[in-house]
């Protein structure tokens, strides 16, 4: 385009000269030492422009000859770093494909090619995390010093890949340095987070678990399933890790209802009446097994009711009977009602209660527990006879061990 415009800036000279020339005759004089010499003006004009032309050619000759060196330098140049994004696409691809010694191989040429630019980056990181599948320490640890050398903001793929080396090994101090520096530059990278969830998993950490698994499910970075095993696992954790009311309290403040009133409602009864909360134990059995009718809640709920007071125990009696209205053959309330009425000593309601549940389902559990009605009523040959069979039912549920050898 330069060459074009300079072309055609000679020819509009060339034609104003022309033009000038037939409107003004004249000649031109040279001086040449004692020499005088005369040329027509109208020979001078195009022997002039000439003369330029050629000038201009010669000029363009000589500025392409002496510029060949550094042409042929950036010809090397662009070929050493099309070479060098054909080996990075070529690492790239081994390295997805699981052929990571091929893929260290082909990251290794773009850092031994001085034209890589900024692929050297991506290269080492690839390089890197190869060597890091392929086990060998003492190669990783070499490019993840290389990584070290390159700005800050290129430094979370190396922090991310030494927390996940420091959690395989259960280097917690050094996970946790890197986890941290990997936060400061994306606080909200998927891998981050995830590494940061296994982090908290292994310590115990039930609340920085449900808060990491939540932002995850923001992300849509974890399954259902997934999720909601992390999410069980964090309850049943806050739940075992309460020691007291106020710390139940806020562990049930973080529990869904649907957990609460489902999978960890016996749960969370079983706590009440571990930390000594009896009325809040018998209170929560009596809000939710009219619901969910689960068996697991009366176990509990019986070893409350022993430490309420008259009122309270009469109360809770109550409300298993009425429970029982809707399900008159429910045996494991039968036989929870006839340990009540035992505590009590409402021996003919125990009796009775016990004797209706054998009826619906025997089990060795009626069966001592009304033998102790029948010692308490002096009936010493029934009680006898209960344990006998209670016996009798243990020893035919008891597995057959082979004899060994």
């Amino acid at each position: 385009m330069k060459s074009l415009l300079w072309i055609i800036i000679l020819f509009a000279v060339a034609v104003g000269l022309s033009i000038a020339s037939t409107l003004f005759n004249g000649n031109v004089y040279f001086v040449v030492g004692n020499t005088l010499a005369r040329l027509d003006l109208m020979l001078f004009v195009p022997a002039l422009i000439l003369f330029v032309v050629l000038l201009y050619i010669v000029v363009q000759l000589m500025g392409g000859l002496f510029n060949i060196p550094a042409r042929l330098s950036r010809f090397g140049s662009a070929r050493k770093s099309r070479k060098a994004g054909s080996n990075l696409n070529a690492a790239g691809l081994a390295y997805f494909e699981g052929k990571y010694q091929k893929a260290e191989q082909e990251a290794a040429k773009v850092l031994k090619n001085k034209e890589a630019g900024e692929s050297r980056a991506l290269a080492l990181m690839i390089a890197a995390h190869a060597a890091d599948h392929m086990n060998d320490e003492a190669l990783r640890a070499r490019y993840l010093d290389e990584i070290s050398a390159l700005p800050q903001a290129n430094q979370l793929s190396r922090y991310l890949l030494l927390a996940e080396g420091a959690l395989n090994r259960r280097d917690y101090p050094e996970a946790s340095n890197n986890l941290a520096a990997a936060a400061k530059i994306n606080p909200r990278l998927t891998r981050l987070l995830r590494l940061q969830l296994r982090y908290a998993f292994d310590h115990g950490d039930a609340v920085e678990v449900l808060d990491k698994t939540d932002e995850l499910q923001k992300q849509k970075a974890v399954n259902p399933h997934e999720a909601g095993e992390y999410h069980d696992w964090a309850y049943r954790r806050l739940l075992a890790s309460a020691t007291d009311a106020d710390s139940l309290k806020a562990a049930l403040k973080r529990i869904p209802e649907e957990q609460k009133s489902g999978a960890l409602c016996a749960a969370i009864a079983e706590k009440y009446e571990k930390l000594g909360l009896y009325a809040s134990a018998a209170s929560w059995v009596e809000k939710h097994y009219p619901q969910n009718r689960q068996a697991e809640l009366l176990p509990p709920f019986a070893q409350s009711v022993a430490y309420l007071d008259d009122k309270e125990q009469r109360k809770a009696i109550d409300a298993a009977e009425g429970w029982l209205q809707n399900s008159p053959q429910d045996a494991d309330l039968l036989v929870y009602l006839g340990q009540l009425a035992y505590s009590k000593q409402l021996w003919g309601k125990a009796r009775g209660y016990l004797e209706a549940g054998i009826s619906a389902r025997d089990s060795v559990q009626a069966r001592l527990a009304l033998a102790k009605v029948f010692d308490e009523t002096g009936e010493k040959e029934k009680a006898e006879e209960q344990r006998k069979q209670a016996l009798s039912a243990t020893q035919n549920t008891m597995p057959v061990l082979a004899k060994q050898p």
